[in-house]
């Protein structure tokens, strides 16, 4: 779907921040942008990222032998052999080069964010059955897809890098997308993947520990994600930068510390950016079960699988029949209701869209089986997403939780025991297994973990076998029972130190209970 495109070198770098030297021809032309030398093609700008494990200024030769036009560096490359642009951040002005060359794209839609700690997918996904059943062409990049009206593809990442995300939004205004959600991690923001973006809508779901190992501490945490409603993502995490742009409409939950920290911010309440810049912020559209948000829900009935209640919203109310269990899925549909609210669209409309969606895939999602007992799969890797999605189960289940879960590796090791506890706590059984362990060793991460199980003085099980720890909850469930396997969701692969390993939770489930014999 990518149509080819190709602007002056001039264009393409008009207003990168930090320039430090270059010397470059400003005709030269460029047909494409590429951060990835494996991707370069005759006439490419090739951005030289420093990243993680691997640095792009290492790959400028096999980027010249591909044909690459020119290079934005972060270091002077002596013998270079091709034009350069030294900046202070690739990655900033490689953002900056993307827009620039694709044209601002998101300026061409409406772009709704969702960021926070849990609930992005589920949110985004109802957010997108909303503006369908408005009539639109939607757009939707997530951890679970990418989307371009009906042509998805496969995710590779959250939120994408920042060439491939402008390249997707310029498909998008090509393909007659009028609006698009995105999900917006805070790696995502700190990684300048989405600088220089239009956002319409910025929507706060919560904000609870998880990915400290990038933030260092809860205070960095919630600052990176702020970024994304103060119109500072060419700076993310700076509370004293200035907005580069117009501000989004906010849709933000009240119903914790955080959420209300920002929505009195952004309200002008707390000495905040209005107070400080003298710019007159958008009033942002609260919502949460708390009384005082201006999305809610009332006459709330939890009816198994399905949550009804009435939609209420400054322009009404509507009743909805949600074919999604617990309260925090309750939360996920009054953030989509509150962005689409931010977009005027009718109470009638973002009722009738949340009653006709089934969610994200993967996110407490059944597992279709003959048995005397259920199976449900989530995403849960975090001690508030295990709380939510065991507080779910526990209300569905006549019989007894099971859960199966694990611990990533290479990511904040200090939330290990809390998950260990909070899985010990709030079930019947835990038995606890490996998630992706990337290139850490697999008994350090269930030790780890194992220590908050030991605490919750729980039974417990250690399976470090995903398929074994799988096949054991299932040996061992009786009838009415529910087995909640965390950890994993829609993903088809276990990533350990020799690589991916081909791993669906649900196949996985449906061949164990396939091959059992009938009782």
């Amino acid at each position: 779907m990518f149509s080819s495109r190709s602007k002056k070198l001039d264009e393409v770098s008009r207003g990168l921040p930090g320039v430090i030297r270059a010397d470059s021809t400003g005709g030269i032309e460029i047909t494409g942008l590429a951060y990835d030398s494996r991707q370069v093609r005759p006439g490419y700008l090739f951005a030289a990222v420093p990243g993680f494990k691997v640095d792009g200024h290492d790959f400028t030769g096999q980027a010249r032998e591909a044909g690459a036009a020119a290079i934005l560096t972060g270091r002077w490359l002596e013998n270079a052999g091709l034009p350069q642009i030294q900046v202070e951040s690739v990655r900033k002005s490689m953002a900056l080069a993307a827009r620039n060359f694709y044209d601002d794209p998101s300026r061409r839609l409406a772009l709704i964010g969702v960021t926070g700690t849990n609930g992005k997918t589920t949110t985004t996904y109802l957010i997108d059955s909303i503006l369908r059943r408005n009539g639109m062409t939607t757009g939707l990049i997530g951890g679970i897809e990418y989307r371009i009206g009906e042509h998805s593809f496969e995710s590779k990442r959250t939120t994408p890098e920042a060439i491939d995300l402008d390249r997707m939004l310029a498909d998008m205004a090509g393909a007659g997308v009028s609006a698009a959600g995105i999900e917006v991690s805070s790696h995502g923001i700190d990684l300048y993947r989405v600088a220089w973006l239009h956002f319409s809508v910025a929507v706060f779901t919560n904000l609870t520990r998880d990915h400290l190992d990038l933030h260092g501490d809860m205070e960095k945490y919630f600052l990176s994600k702020r970024s994304l409603f103060t119109g500072t993502l060419d700076n993310p995490g700076d509370p004293m930068a200035e907005p580069s742009g117009p501000l989004p409409a906010a849709a933000i939950n009240i119903d914790g510390e955080y959420g209300l920290r920002l929505a009195a911010e952004l309200s002008g309440r707390s000495g905040g950016l209005s107070n400080r810049t003298g710019k007159e912020m958008p009033k942002p559209v609260t919502f949460g079960i708390s009384t005082g948000a201006d999305v809610r829900a009332g006459n709330i009935e939890y009816a198994g699988w399905e949550t009804r209640f009435d939609l209420m919203t400054p322009s009404g109310r509507a009743p909805v029949v949600l074919h999604l269990p617990g309260a925090y899925n309750l939360e996920n549909s009054l953030a989509a209701a509150a962005a689409a609210s931010a977009l005027a669209i009718p109470v009638e409309v973002i009722a009738a869209g949340l009653s006709s969606s089934h969610g994200a895939p993967g996110r407490f999602e059944p597992v279709d089986i003959d048995a005397r007992f259920r199976v449900v799969i989530d995403y849960a890797h975090n001690e508030d997403g295990l709380s939510k999605a065991l507080t779910s189960a526990r209300a569905l289940a006549p019989g007894r939780v099971i859960i199966v879960f694990g611990s990533p590796g290479e990511r904040d090791r200090d939330k290990r025991p809390g998950m260990g506890r909070v899985a010990g706590e709030m079930s019947d059984l835990a038995i606890l297994t490996t998630d992706d362990c990337y290139g850490e060793p697999p008994e350090q991460i269930l030790d780890e973990t194992e220590a908050g199980l030991l605490e919750s003085e729980t039974h417990f099980m250690r399976i470090a076998d995903r398929r074994q720890a799988i096949e054991a909850a299932i040996e061992a469930a009786l009838e009415g029972d529910i087995i909640l396997i965390a950890g994993k969701g829609h993903e088809t692969r276990q990533i350990m130190a020799t690589g991916p390993v081909p791993f669906n939770d649900r196949e996985v489930v449906l061949e164990i209970v396939g091959s059992r014999k009938p009782d």
